[in-house]
């Protein structure tokens, strides 16, 4: 007996046209970002309210990953000893470091230069204290609550520890104020700032490392290093109607007329860095424009600046490094814009010998 009827078949066929189109729909829809922990959110409190970029590393947990002790914790040891005199001096003071003790590292940085630093992780308070008595690397002050305020006296750097595991510290006297004054249940730092704030949370990788900056003049200078160093190859711009993320014929030539490379930093809402750490590492470079006209702009000249970089090294032994561009991946999902490259044992030689600042032979 044929129990399927012909209503039973619409119902059928009704079903699998949702299916097909669910699963066509679904091949661009952007990746849900990973959420931001409570304890960073509450942190960044004390950081500035307008910083030019923000940063986090959560050494933690990196450290517990099989690349981070494959291949970063031997390189770490030396990068500790040049990472400017930021690590060194807090490793000096209490004794953690990258490898061992330093579990978070939250900076911003404005404009002017001046800085606003949290760590975290285990401190060693009375090696400090050790230090001031045989030594004047650091000196120490009270400010009008009796806190203890410690200053490097090589680079001037002030910092207090807010907490028996967290270090607050700035290069500029005024800022460590604010983060002496912010309290744990105020809205303060760039808790108050809701446009970078928001680009924080729209970031995919959160757990491990990120940094982030909305401000179009520190992506135009981002732009300008990326650009140049493409220098020696010409760059055309294809017509947008022959891309597959193409705009309309109707609003493409006002594209062409006002989304040249120049200016296109000005259609950024936000650019981030992020990366996720296991057995490989994930690195994601995360471009949020204004609108789906900048995205696809920007889509097609990233597009064709590897196209040539790929060019350009094919055949030429010295480039060989440049392979590392064939694990790329370039996509677009409404206005954001996302590079992606996971670096494995596969490609980690390549992307070691690989100078991506400068162009190909």
């Amino acid at each position: 007996m044929n129990l399927i009827t012909a209503k039973n078949k619409g119902s059928l066929f009704l079903l699998n046209s949702l299916f097909l189109i669910l699963i066509v729909s679904s091949c661009n829809v952007k990746p849900e970002s990973q959420p931001l922990p409570i304890s960073v959110s509450s942190t960044l409190g004390l950081l500035q309210e307008n910083p030019q970029f923000v940063m986090y590393l959560n050494f933690k947990n990196m450290r517990r990953s099989d690349f981070w002790k494959k291949n970063v914790s031997d390189s770490l040891l030396n990068a500790e000893k040049t990472f400017g005199s930021l690590l060194n001096t807090f490793k000096t003071a209490t004794g953690a470091s990258i490898s061992d003790g330093l579990d978070e590292l939250y900076y911003s940085n404005s404009w002017f230069g001046e800085n606003a630093i949290v760590i975290k992780g285990v401190l060693d308070q009375n090696k400090l204290a050790e230090y001031l008595e045989k030594d004047t690397v650091f000196t120490l002050a009270k400010n009008a609550d009796g806190i203890k305020v410690y200053q490097m006296t090589d680079n001037g750097l002030y910092f207090y520890f807010r907490d028996n595991n967290t270090i607050c510290a700035s290069n500029y006297l005024k800022q460590l104020d604010v983060m002496l004054a912010a309290k744990d249940t105020s809205r303060s730092g760039i808790l108050l700032n809701e446009k970078v704030y928001s680009s924080i949370q729209n970031i995919m990788y959160k757990e491990d490392m990120w940094m982030i900056s909305s401000e179009r003049i520190f992506i135009r200078g981002i732009f300008q290093n990326f650009l140049q160093s493409t220098a020696g190859t010409k760059i055309e711009e294809s017509d947008s109607s022959q891309t597959s993320d193409s705009v309309s014929v109707n609003d493409s030539a006002s594209v062409k007329e006002n989304l040249t490379i120049e200016n296109l930093y000005k259609r950024f809402s936000s650019i981030s860095f992020s990366a996720k750490m296991s057995n490989q590492l994930e690195m994601l470079v995360q471009c949020e424009c204004i609108n789906e006209e900048s995205s696809k702009y920007l889509r097609n000249i990233l597009n064709g600046v590897i196209s040539v970089a790929k060019l350009s090294s094919a055949g030429n032994k010295k480039s060989n490094s440049m392979k590392i561009l064939d694990d790329l991946k370039l996509n677009r999902y409404d206005n954001s814009v996302f590079i992606e490259l996971n670096v494995n044992e596969n490609n980690i030689r390549e992307l070691r010998n690989a100078n991506l600042l400068n162009a190909p032979e």
